[in-house]
């Protein structure tokens, strides 16, 4: 929350309270953005009534307060992931729809200029059918969270692969436009209770395949995206993108406009000024594709999720 908190307020937003059960936590927060502290999130909606939530709390606790903020009428921006099951995702787009309020899912690289770049070039079909697709992230994520409600299942709903790699797996879905039909996994947990190096390999809905690694103990922090067309391959790293066409030409582009934060979208979007641009039915799909690879390492076969 307070990274976002310190990216800056969109015009026309005002942080009318703020709410943890953890006091160091409230005093950090309001030390940069000063306002009326709650230790729930029922007392923040009964006394402040808010226009809106923004909900960044651990992942087992997204599905209850996503229903409480809509039963108050409040829109809802979340954190990632959406939640810690499928059914809990459904639940949450059930009640979002039921009641007609904006929700939206604070996946920071749906607001990034090359990936909205990507994906309006696939949806012109610029570069042919979409072959494969690899994305790779490391981080020195179990040093990170040793100690923390991240490392405990039951409320963190998974490690490195459900959380840091939730990112990986939503842009190769949400860029492409396609679903996973079936997953396989690796996962090595390196002595901890959760997920720490993961690989997936994944079939998608058009044939073809998606490599998803996480590396959760590494010694510093890298992430690549790698995409097969028919006609080009799309290279991401270290905010550079190269295109290799199929006749050998080489284009690498560098430079780029600002980007949008999850929350200035948020607010436009709950002015009826754009869509949100991660809408809950992207979690669900990377909530789906993660159990799928955790069953998939469970049992040491394919999981289908047709």
């Amino acid at each position: 929350m307070r990274h976002h908190l310190r990216q800056g307020l969109p015009v026309g937003v005002e942080v009318v309270g703020l709410c943890d059960p953890d006091a160091g936590q409230l005093a950090a927060t309001t030390g940069f953005c000063p306002s009326s502290t709650f230790a729930s999130l029922e007392e923040l909606l009964d006394e402040v009534k808010p226009d809106a939530v923004f909900i960044a709390s651990p992942h087992a606790d997204h599905c209850a307060q996503t229903l409480a903020a809509f039963q108050a009428g409040c829109h809802v921006l979340l954190e990632k992931p959406i939640s810690i099951s499928v059914a809990e995702a459904d639940r949450m787009i059930a009640a979002r729809d039921a009641s007609g309020l904006v929700a939206g899912l604070a996946y920071q690289r749906h607001g990034q200029p090359i990936f909205r770049w990507l994906k309006a070039q696939i949806e012109a079909g610029a570069w042919g059918e979409l072959l494969a697709i690899t994305c790779h992230l490391g981080q020195p994520w179990k040093r990170f969270t040793e100690g923390s409600w991240r490392q405990r299942p039951e409320i963190a709903g998974g490690g490195m692969l459900h959380d840091s790699g939730s990112h990986m797996v939503d842009i190769a879905l949400w860029t492409t436009g396609r679903k996973p039909t079936e997953v396989t996994a690796r996962i090595d947990n390196r002595g901890t209770p959760v997920d720490i190096h993961g690989f997936v390999s994944a079939r998608l809905d058009n044939g073809a395949t998606l490599q998803v690694s996480v590396v959760g103990d590494a010694a510093v922090w890298h992430e690549r995206h790698a995409y097969w067309f028919e006609e080009a391959a799309v290279f991401i790293e270290d905010d550079v993108v190269r295109v290799v066409s199929a006749d050998g030409v080489h284009s690498t582009i560098e430079n780029w406009p600002a980007a949008e934060s999850p929350l200035a979208n948020f607010a436009k979007a709950v002015a009826g000024a754009e869509p949100v641009y991660a809408p809950f039915e992207c979690g669900r799909h990377v909530q789906a594709f993660t159990e799928g690879a955790y069953q998939s390492a469970e049992t040491g076969q394919p999981f289908s999720l047709a």
